[in-house]
């Protein structure tokens, strides 16, 4: 997609966002630098300095108001001064407009690996990703079974199934259990959307608990989770037709990771996120 095309998608984010950082303390001007973070990501420029160069040729630069360079540490100084939660309450009021009188028949959790920059991220962790079928048969040795550790941290996301638009998302160290996100993202999950009369909810063995169905059940909803050890078509609910739509999770991480360069800290994922929302579903 062409940036002309998301001229009018830039200016709807760049007003909400001028709205949002307001309520951190920032002026309207700061929000300038925030959607520049989302174009960043959606131009896929990989450093600052191509994100300026960008900025001072194309005519979003003007769009957003930068009528003269940026200077070389603008960015870095915005990410420093930026609460990560400035990026998460602008994706909640985009995914709200996108599924705004839009009931919500299937959603799907899991995480993906997001290593860190360096082993000197104090808050980085050691975790565990699990392998791809294919890369599990191409190993050899226990040597090669240690590269399904990585040092970093997951982010975890709750997708519309049927959409594949991310609804909410946590970013947090690698080393903790996947099981430990579902229910600070279900319970965003149903404050910001409208679940349908038994939404289906797709998940791998890892959500296998009883405490995780009974939550689902408890709301009207399906849980279609493998029961751990087994096979995906072994679950409660066998041979579930919708269940092979888990994998619009995985699409919405691949291309996250190809097309944006999903990286480690928040403010990144969360500006990956964006942009892919503007790209794909605005």
């Amino acid at each position: 997609m062409e940036i002309y095309e998301t001229k009018n998608k830039i200016i709807e984010v760049w007003a909400a966002a001028r709205v949002i950082v307001q309520k951190y303390g920032h002026t309207k001007k700061f929000a300038k630098h925030v959607v520049a973070l989302v174009v960043k990501q959606e131009q896929d420029l990989k450093t600052d300095i191509k994100l300026i160069g960008f900025l001072s040729k194309d005519p979003v630069g003007k769009l957003l108001g930068y009528r003269n360079r940026p200077n070389e540490t603008t960015f870095s100084k915005v990410r420093e001064r930026m609460d990560p939660q400035i990026m998460e309450d602008l994706q909640v009021w985009i995914i709200s407009n996108l599924l705004k009188g839009r009931q919500v028949r299937l959603m799907a959790q899991d995480s993906t690996d997001v290593p860190a920059y360096s082993k000197k991220d104090k808050e980085a962790r050691w975790g565990h990703r699990t392998p791809s079928r294919k890369e599990q048969l191409l190993y050899k040795s226990n040597k090669d079974k240690k590269k399904s550790f990585f040092y970093g941290y997951k982010s975890h996301m709750i997708v519309d199934a049927e959409t594949e638009t991310p609804i909410t998302v946590v970013v947090a160290p690698a080393n903790t259990n996947d099981r430990k996100f579902f229910d600070p993202l279900y319970n965003k999950v149903k404050k910001i959307t409208i679940l349908q009369y038994g939404c289906k909810f797709l998940a791998d063995a890892q959500y296998h608990s009883s405490k995780i169905r009974t939550t689902i059940r408890n709301d009207n909803n399906v849980p279609v989770i493998p029961w751990s050890g087994n096979k995906w078509q072994k679950t409660e609910n066998p041979n579930d037709p919708d269940y092979r739509k888990r994998w619009a999770i995985e699409r919405v991480f691949s291309r996250l990771k190809e097309v944006f360069g999903l990286k480690k800290v928040k403010i990144h994922v969360f500006s990956c996120i964006l942009a892919y929302l503007l790209r794909y579903r605005m």
